[in-house]
């Protein structure tokens, strides 16, 4: 298929079926972008292209973003449709609860695919079409890519990894005109929240860590709100985005300070039951 000519930028969504990643759709696609929506589950990813309102292009396209050659035809598929792309949002991504000390190596190792080689393979991928239109890159972190609290099991680790990627890739990729962006969000507000972790919460953890943030005391954050300052981000080429931005001081000083910083998220942390 011959790409459709067309002035409209492109952006790319991944995990974007439900969710933050749908959010983010819908808000590049309320700016004027045309949106390729990606997801594993055909239907679901149909369903959800057809639900983004706007007078521009969406196409559901569906792909296992931890399969790089499944992620090489997309990014060709994307090429072909539209001949261009301009803005990566790589959201896929899977949390966890639990002790580090009671991590087991398989469960890293899908935190791992989720959070981290998610993302880079659709990096890897798109960049050349990306460093084509002087496009850019966002990576969905969390809070637990700048800290790394109790009871997140692996998901800190795995975390901390894209985020050291993002910088990294950001450094490379300025010579090709690319910016990438690290976006850390708190806990997303979601359907499930507060019991979607109750087959890992056992007897080594408190209740409280199967609420948001592993039971931290930090509101959880609109979805449509994130999306829009991912959007402005993208408009402005930052490269470190922080939600919500009052943390970015206390996690400076726990930086600054370690023992401090472990008082801080021990608070942060401690059980209201």
């Amino acid at each position: 298929m011959n790409a459709v000519s067309s002035n409209r930028q492109v952006a790319l969504v991944t995990g974007a079926s439900t969710g933050l990643g749908f959010a983010i759709a819908q808000r590049f696609a309320d700016a004027g972008f045309d949106v390729v929506i990606v997801g594993r589950d055909r239907e679901r990813t149909e369903s959800a292209a057809s639900q983004i309102t706007g007078d521009t292009r969406i196409v559901a396209m569906v792909c296992d973003v931890i399969d790089r050659q499944q992620v090489d035809r997309l990014i060709d598929d994307v090429q072909q449709q539209f001949g261009r792309l301009d803005v990566l949002v790589n959201n896929v991504g899977l949390s966890d609860r639990g002790l580090i000390q009671a991590l087991d190596a398989d469960r890293l190792n899908d935190l791992f695919n989720a959070n981290v080689f998610s993302a880079l393979n659709c990096s890897q991928a798109a960049l050349p079409l990306l460093a084509q239109s002087g496009g850019q890159i966002v990576n969905i972190g969390s809070l637990a890519a700048k800290v790394a609290p109790r009871y997140l099991g692996g998901y800190a680790a795995a975390k901390h990894a894209l985020a050291a990627i993002t910088q990294q890739l950001r450094l490379e990729s300025r010579t090709l005109g690319v910016n990438v962006i690290l976006i850390s969000p708190g806990p997303i507000r979601r359907d499930d929240a507060g019991h979607r972790y109750k087959d890992r919460v056992g007897d080594d953890l408190p209740e409280s860590a199967n609420r948001p943030a592993g039971g931290a005391r930090v509101k959880g954050l609109d979805p449509i709100y994130v999306a829009d300052r991912i959007l402005k981000a993208c408009r402005k080429r930052s490269t470190d985005v922080l939600l919500p931005g009052y943390l970015r001081p206390i996690i400076a000083i726990g930086h600054l300070l370690p023992t401090l910083g472990d008082r801080i998220l021990l608070w942060f942390t401690r059980s209201k039951d």
